[in-house]
């Protein structure tokens, strides 16, 4: 009878520490889920809220630029001046040279984050005329 209350006893203390593990894993796997939709979350947002690409960063500095040499036109000629400067005179050259908006690569960080192994890989800038 003492023998048999041992065994039992055994069986079940294996059977609660079985189950400890398994509960280790299904939060683990919950923990993934969160951090996933998490990125989803992210990229929806990006998407609708982003609008700094290339084209329009061009177009916004193009016309900054133009609306400061307008201005120093009207400066030369209301002082009697020569004209020195261009248009270009006006334009920043490395302003649109990073655009911040990459919703895709972003989310793909983000994604292989919630994994813990993140791939990088080399790519040139993109340049923006």
């Amino acid at each position: 009878m003492n023998t048999a209350f041992r065994l039992l006893f055994c069986l079940i203390i294996l059977e609660l520490s079985a189950c400890a593990t398994l509960k280790n894993k299904i939060v683990q796997h919950k923990t993934l889920s969160q951090c996933q939709q998490t990125c989803f979350q992210q990229l929806d947002y990006c998407k609708q809220n982003c609008t700094n690409n290339c084209r329009d960063c061009s177009n916004k500095a193009n016309y900054s630029a133009r609306e400061n040499y307008l201005e120093y036109l009207h400066e030369v000629k209301v002082q009697g001046g020569y004209i020195t400067r261009g248009l270009q005179s006006y334009r920043d050259p490395l302003q649109c040279r990073k655009v911040t908006c990459n919703c895709a690569a972003d989310f793909n960080a983000c994604n292989q984050g919630c994994s813990g192994v993140i791939q990088k890989r080399l790519q040139p800038v993109p340049y923006c005329s």
